[in-house]
This record gives C-alpha cells, structure tokens and sequence, in this order.
C-alpha cells in the first residue's frame, strides 16, 4: 500500500510540475506576443478606430493605409541605412571574430588569459559609457554622420561578443582533426580554412544571426552620430511618426511592425542554428 501511494504521489507531483511548466511558458508568451499583437492591431485600425473606447483588439475594418503611409520614400531611406550598417557590422565582426577566437583556442601565447578577461570585463560597462569618448574621437576625426563612423561605433560591443561565442565553438572541434590536415601537408591556415572554419558554419552563423539583431535594433549610438535625417536609421526613423502636438500611432505601429519584419523572417529560417549555436557555444566556452 505505502509503494503504491508513493508512486501516485511521485505521478502527481511529476503532472503537477508539468502544469506549472506550462503555465509559465504561456504567461511567459503572453508578455511578449500581447504587444506585438497589439501593435499589429493598431497597425490595422483606422484613425477613428484606434480611439475607441472600450478598446478593441480585432479591427472591425481592417486597413493597409497605415502602412501606405509608413512606406515612403524617407522610410525607405532608413531602411537603406540600416540594411547597410547591420550588414557592414556583422561581416567585420565575424571577419575580425572568427580570427581572434580561433587564436585564442588554439594558439598559446603570451597574455592570452589576461586578454580574454579584458575582453570579458568590457561587457560589463554600460553602452553610454561609450558614446561621450567615441562621439569626441570621431568628431575630431570628421567622422560624424557618416557611415563608418557608425559602424566603428557598433563593432566596440559586437566584436568582443562575438569572440566569447566563436572561441567556444572552436573549442569544441578536436583538435585531431586540424592536425591531421597538417600532417597531411596543410599549413596552419590552410588547414584552418579547409577543415576547422566549415564545421565552425554553425557557430559563425548563429553568432551572425545575433550580431545583426543587436545592431539592426540599436538606438543610442545612431541618435547621437546620425546627425542629418538622410543618415538615419529604422529605430530612430520611426520617430518620424511622433509630432510635437500630435502623434501618427497607426503609422507608427505600421512602422514599427515593418522594423520587426526582417527580424522575425531571419530567426525562423535560422532559429535552429541560432538556439543550438549559442547554447553549444556557452556550454563549451
């Protein structure tokens, strides 16, 4: 009898995690999906719609004009700017990255240790920390509103990341494997662009995958050197919608929904190699 109750108990305890498991999840996706629900249904409402009240979630007549509106040639521009810089940022974090960690899993030299924990502890200062020297650097430089000043600017926070990930992933290939190549007749970087870069794809593209995200999100170094409005990006371009008196809020969830697009597309075809890239990357690192 005591086995028995013990075993209906430990099958009650186990459904009684699994509810609470998946209560949380729910609560988890209402928390982040309600907002981009709601921006998607302001994105559709009509002007006279969107101040109802009591609100309503579905819109009675759904309408595109919202996003018609949002898609002019200015915002088109952002876009441009922004397509521009995220890609830019994440080729030459990877180029400057995927170098870097493979020294650091592999080479043993001098300093190295020291190195990584700087590296490491220049995650802990705050972004704002940066704008004021880097804004003077590149002022003094005729640097400002340009393209690459911007990308400078991102490739201070993106780079060391971008290492941190990539050294675990190198860490993970055997070794055997490079040495043999070089056994084989294969020098170090022959052996490194033929054997260790292509089974570190994975790694390189889910490292990728989150450099453009951070990059293609950031605010604050564009607002403060992105100074004329041709040279803006997405985040701070849909600011465009917000007046002094009055503000556009159907343009501006339709903007903000067009912002959200690439993201969205570009995790669903690369989530796989995203979610296992980063976790093999941390676990190994």
């Amino acid at each position: 009898m005591t086995a028995s109750r013990e075993a209906t108990w430990h099958a009650t305890r186990k459904r009684l995690h699994r509810v609470v498991i998946y209560l949380l999840v729910l609560v988890t996706m209402a928390v982040f999906v309600c907002p981009i629900l709601w921006m998607l249904s302001v994105a559709l409402k009509s002007p006279e719609e969107t101040f109802v009240f009591p609100p309503t979630f579905l819109p009675t007549a759904p309408t595109l004009g919202n996003f018609q509106k949002a898609l002019n040639p200015v915002f088109l521009r952002y876009a441009f700017n922004s397509i521009l810089v995220a890609t830019s940022t994440t080729v030459l974090s990877l180029i400057f990255a995927v170098f870097s960690s493979y020294s650091f899993s592999r080479l043993r030299f001098r300093g190295r240790k020291p190195l990584l924990v700087v590296i490491l502890l220049t995650q802990l200062l705050p972004l704002a920390v940066l704008i004021v020297p880097m804004f003077r650097i590149m002022s003094s430089l005729g640097a400002l509103d340009t393209y690459p000043a911007l990308i400078v600017a991102y490739l201070t926070f993106t780079i060391p990341v971008a290492v941190w990930f990539l050294r675990g992933f190198f860490y993970g290939i055997p070794y055997e494997l490079e040495e043999a190549a070089m056994i084989d007749g294969c020098t170090r970087l022959r052996a490194f662009l033929s054997v260790i870069l292509p089974l570190s794809l994975p790694g390189i593209s889910a490292t990728g995958t989150y450099v453009f995200f951070v990059t293609w999100q950031e605010m604050l170094f564009s607002l403060a050197f992105m100074t004329s409005k041709s040279m803006r990006t997405l985040p701070i371009g849909v600011l465009d919608f917000i007046g002094e008196h009055v503000t556009d809020w159907g343009a501006l969830m339709a903007a903000s929904v067009l912002v959200c697009v690439p993201v969205f597309v570009l995790f669903m075809f690369m989530q796989n190699q995203l979610i296992a890239g980063l976790t093999e990357g941390a676990i190994k690192g």
